[in-house]
């Protein structure tokens, strides 16, 4: 290994006969899970909820980045926080922590509440007509594939059924936004797809 860039970079990462080493190389880690420190694979649902989490900060910060200010971008600071503290809640399983996130559960209502007050509109397909609703759409989708992962969990560990209702509640809450914030909605999906259709041609 060059003398002009010394590794390891990570503070738990070790140089052992001239090749870098760290903990997860062999396909496990060891993670706090609910409280307790517990050896898991890799692909394990643990660590691939983690994932889904770490994934779900991220759309949902593109978004507040990108539409700060408005809608879309409070929507999204919300969905941000909810998903830090789901993870936090991953870790730890404390009712102290749980109680946090419902606290921010609770305020993705409110801000839905005032955002669909009076809606009245149709339901059907709905299709993202705007950045905004599509930075929306996404946020949505993530929090549907994190509830899913949930789920396989649910025979392991227990307590992933409070993660598996907040995900899910939080999904619904998402979707309503879409369409009371103005996405196109159709009868059927032969007419979403017509509409598709016709505006490319």
């Amino acid at each position: 290994m060059s003398d002009n860039c010394r590794l390891p970079l990570f503070a738990d990462c070790k140089e052992v006969n001239d090749e870098v080493k760290c903990p997860g190389d062999g396909g496990y880690s060891v993670i706090p899970l609910f409280g307790k420190r517990v050896r898991v694979r890799k692909d394990s649902a643990p660590i691939r909820l983690m994932g889904c989490l770490d994934e779900l900060v991220n759309v949902a910060n593109n978004a507040r980045l990108s539409f700060d200010g408005n809608y879309a971008g409070r929507i999204a600071s919300i969905v941000m926080a909810l998903s830090m503290q789901l993870n936090a809640y991953l870790v730890q399983g404390t009712d102290d922590r749980l109680g946090k996130v419902k606290e921010v559960e609770d305020t993705l209502m409110s801000e839905i509440v005032s955002l669909c007050r009076g809606f009245r509109g149709p339901l059907g397909w709905v299709i993202a007509v705007t950045p905004e609703l599509q930075a929306i759409d996404a946020m949505r989708v993530k929090l549907r594939e994190c509830g899913r992962i949930a789920s396989s969990m649910l025979d392991d560990y227990p307590q992933s059924s409070n993660i598996i209702g907040v995900l899910n509640h939080a999904d619904k809450l998402v979707a309503q936004a879409i369409y009371c914030l103005g996405g196109r909605v159709f009868r059927s999906v032969d007419d979403a797809v017509e509409y598709l259709l016709n505006g490319i041609s």
